[in-house]
């Protein structure tokens, strides 16, 4: 997939979330975001809690990884580059795949008490990544590289970065519509 085309989809996708989010989920009470579709499952805010821990562990690496493409001067490329880990970790994210993976525990807020700060959080989290995707245009997508795990040195590339946060939040947000489905089947909103 070239560059342009790559980082034209995720904006496009992250603009979609977030309206729906905006115009959705946000208008939901506190009690519709904490439903449970069964005891084991997240709820909408847990979702959220979960994505911001994600996003404010990563964006961050991100705007760096910008930043120093853009000082070193690496030019935008045409066709952005897979690693088996990226390839791995974007389709394990991917909302079409149904299976579930054991969330390391840091990034796990199951029945851990949230509010409607996690979804405030994930539409400021989701601004910031709009803006590093946009900034990502400027710089190779390939070179630049975004440490992962808790002490960043092991890498993938900017490229495979961005499109595994934005599969991510695509993977939740279709939690959450499903959720909402439910309880609107339910009767319940």
């Amino acid at each position: 997939m070239t560059q342009t085309a790559l980082l034209d989809s995720l904006e496009s996708e992250l603009r979609q979330s977030l309206e729906m989010v905006r115009s959705q989920i946000a208008s939901y009470d506190l009690s519709a975001l904490q439903f449970r579709t069964s005891p084991e499952r997240w709820n909408a805010l847990e979702c959220f809690a979960h994505l911001n821990a994600y996003l404010e562990r990563y964006i961050p690496r991100m705007e760096l990884a910008v930043h120093k493409a853009k000082a070193r001067e690496w030019k935008p490329v045409e066709v952005v580059k897979y690693t088996g880990v990226a390839k791995r970790y974007i389709r394990r994210a991917n909302p079409e795949n149904i299976k579930t993976y054991k969330t390391p525990k840091h990034y796990n807020f199951w029945q851990k008490t949230t509010g409607k700060a996690a979804l405030k959080g994930f539409i400021i989290n989701s601004e910031r990544l709009l803006r590093v995707i946009q900034a990502a245009r400027e710089v190779n997508l390939n070179k630049a590289k975004v440490g992962r795990g808790k002490s960043g040195f092991f890498t993938l590339n900017l490229g495979n970065t961005l499109e595994w946060q934005v599969m991510h939040i695509r993977r939740h947000l279709a939690q959450i519509e499903t959720q909402i489905a439910q309880m609107q089947g339910r009767g319940l909103v």
